[in-house]
């Protein structure tokens, strides 16, 4: 039997506010089989301070900071490339946790042989207040078709988020699968229709254990044309993803 370790890669940027409540988070988990990658981009607050202080404190923290800011994406891409568990999620430095965000998750991989799971999430305002996106708890084994539907559908529990579903490692590095650096907006979608055409099973649930803090400064809630032009070309990716694979089944399909 494997025995599974998550591994959680945060990045941070200019969170000196929030940060505290994430790791905090973190450190109230019940189940500890997990380590954390934290990769800074280039924070000018105090951000690092606190990361190092509780680095300083707990041995299941690492942290690498960007010389340059380079964005979220290739911030992933670099925790990516130090992690040691054969479970990998992703969260932001400015969102926190429930108590059994871990244990769910490596509860699901330990008795199914799945290789993605979901769970469902709260939306906080700055004032604290929360809402969970959902209060009808669902949850079930999905085929690959209904879980790119429902990766890429704009509203629901799922949707293209990364901090609310886990990966196998394996199947990330086998097939090249990274975080595109040219987008601000919705490379996290790109990055789950990649992996979900090379994943084969499913378990989607939308028990909610993942607190989302909407902040008034956050990208996802600016316009500017150039996210116009980011949300084009990442539904045009995830088009041509989901397209090509299904090709590539026709085409295995025939030849057996």
């Amino acid at each position: 039997m494997v025995n599974n370790k998550l591994s959680i890669i945060m990045t941070t940027y200019n969170v000196a506010s929030y940060v505290v409540s994430t790791l905090d988070s973190l450190v109230a988990q019940t189940n500890k089989n997990f380590e954390l990658i934290v990769v800074d981009d280039c924070s000018t607050d105090s951000t690092l301070d606190i990361i190092a202080s509780y680095e300083a404190k707990y041995d299941w923290i690492s942290s690498y900071a960007h010389t340059n800011n380079s964005g979220v994406s290739a911030a992933r891409n670099t925790g990516l490339k130090h992690i040691s568990g054969n479970l990998v999620t992703f969260i932001d430095g400015d969102d926190w946790l429930e108590p059994g965000y871990v244990d769910f998750f490596l509860t699901v991989f330990e008795n199914t042989d799945v290789d993605l799971a979901t769970c469902g999430f709260f939306i906080d305002n700055e004032n604290g207040k929360s809402k969970v996106k959902s209060d009808k708890r669902q949850n079930g084994f999905v085929d690959r078709d209904e879980a790119i539907k429902q990766i890429t559908k704009i509203s629901g529990t799922i949707m293209g988020y990364t901090w609310n579903k886990v990966y196998r490692r394996s199947l990330i590095e086998a097939n090249s699968i990274h975080f595109q650096t040219d987008l601000d907006l919705m490379e996290d979608q790109v990055f789950n229709v990649e992996y979900a055409t090379v994943a084969k099973k499913f378990y989607l649930d939308n028990i909610p254990l993942y607190h989302y803090v909407s902040r008034k400064d956050s990208i996802t809630r600016k316009f500017a044309m150039e996210n116009v032009r980011d949300v084009g070309v990442a539904n045009l990716r995830v088009y041509k993803t989901i397209r090509d694979s299904r090709l590539d089944k026709d085409n295995r399909e025939q030849i057996e």
